[in-house]
C-alpha cells in the first residue's frame, strides 16, 4: 500500500485556501475513491441532500477535475501525487513522514552537530 496526497482547493467568496489530504491506497484510483468517501462521510446529511455535488466514487477518473459543494465553500479536486513514506529522523522511528521531510530534517541534524 503506497500514500497518496490529494491536492483540492476550496473557494469561499474572494477568499481561497489550497488544501491536501494523505490517502493509503493501492493505487491512485483507489486513492481518489477513498478521499471522496471520506468527504461524504464527513458531510452532514442535510449538507448531502442540499446539493454538495459530490461526484458518483464509480466512475471517477483522476485526470477529472471535479468540484463539490462544502458548506459555503465550494472545494475543487487539483491532482494528486504519491508521496514516500520514511521513519521521522528526529523520534528516531516513532512516526513517519515524507521522503523530502525527512531528508530535510536529517541534513538539519546534520548541520546542528
Amino acid at each position: 500500500m503506497s500514500t497518496y496526497r490529494v491536492y483540492y482547493k476550496g473557494y469561499y467568496h474572494e477568499h481561497s485556501e489550497s488544501n491536501h489530504t494523505d490517502v493509503d491506497a493501492r493505487n491512485e484510483l483507489s486513492a481518489l475513491r477513498k478521499f471522496f468517501k471520506q468527504r461524504r462521510s464527513e458531510l452532514r446529511e442535510a449538507e448531502l441532500l442540499s446539493g454538495a455535488d459530490l461526484p458518483a466514487l464509480a466512475g471517477l477518473d483522476v485526470n477529472t477535475e471535479y468540484r463539490w459543494w462544502e458548506g459555503d465553500w465550494l472545494h475543487v479536486y487539483r491532482g494528486m501525487e504519491k508521496v514516500g513514506v520514511a521513519p521521522c529522523p528526529v523520534c528516531e522511528g516513532k512516526g513517519e513522514v515524507s521522503d523530502a521531510v525527512a531528508e530535510e530534517l536529517r541534513q538539519r541534524l546534520l548541520s546542528v552537530q
